[in-house]
């Protein structure tokens, strides 16, 4: 999620709204759908349903081990980039959000303990244990043949075809060069597209 206060040319006439962000939040950020996803737990998939603490690489086990950082602007202009945040539950990582409000939400790996742990552990005690592979796509990419006028981070309608062409030519390599299954296609928030291989 990337609600950020810096207009690109193409968007100049959006203005970032503290309380838009807040309202967005509390009203509508799909929680449930994030961490049951980033759980990888069946139990967790439909709302109201808890993973049963003993699960093996369920919420019980890979949630509270992920790493979040998250970008918050207490004032105008000044961004203030926080790591290591980890959650037990889908509450407390609401709670979190909500509290904060970060105009950024990054998600991170997997760890061997959880990452808000850090300055409690030895040094270098901390590991990655494992990570989605993620493919990053952006329009900036396709500079050299947009012929729309656009180019950096602006973007229109006939440049942002090329997305939706790269989408469809990396989704089906992945799937039929590579055998991947579980692919989770995300607008970046900016100027291009994010894939998520969530496969084991």
């Amino acid at each position: 999620t990337n609600a950020g206060n810096k207009s690109s040319p193409a968007d100049a006439s959006v203005v970032f709204s503290p309380e838009l962000l807040a309202m967005y939040y509390s009203r509508l950020f799909p929680y449930h759908m994030l961490y049951s996803w980033l759980s990888y737990d069946p139990a967790t998939a439909k709302p109201g349903n808890n993973a049963k603490a003993g699960s093996s690489l369920g919420s019980a086990c890979t949630f509270p081990r992920r790493e979040f950082s998250m970008t918050i602007e207490p004032q105008p202009g000044n961004e203030v980039y926080i790591r290591y945040q980890s959650f037990l539950s889908q509450d407390e990582l609401m709670e979190a959000i909500q509290k904060r409000r970060p105009v950024k939400i990054d998600i991170g790996a997997v760890f061997n303990y959880p990452p808000k742990d850090n300055k409690s552990l030895p040094s270098g005690k901390l590991q990655t244990q494992e990570r989605e592979l993620v493919f990053d796509i952006d329009l900036t990419d396709y500079d050299d043949v947009r012929n729309c006028g656009c180019s950096g981070a602006k973007i229109c309608g006939k440049c942002w075809k090329f997305m939706g062409m790269a989408i469809k030519v990396m989704d089906e390599g992945l799937r039929k060069d590579f055998g991947f299954k579980n692919l989770a296609w995300f607008y970046s928030g900016r100027r291009g597209v994010h894939c998520w291989v969530c496969d084991e």
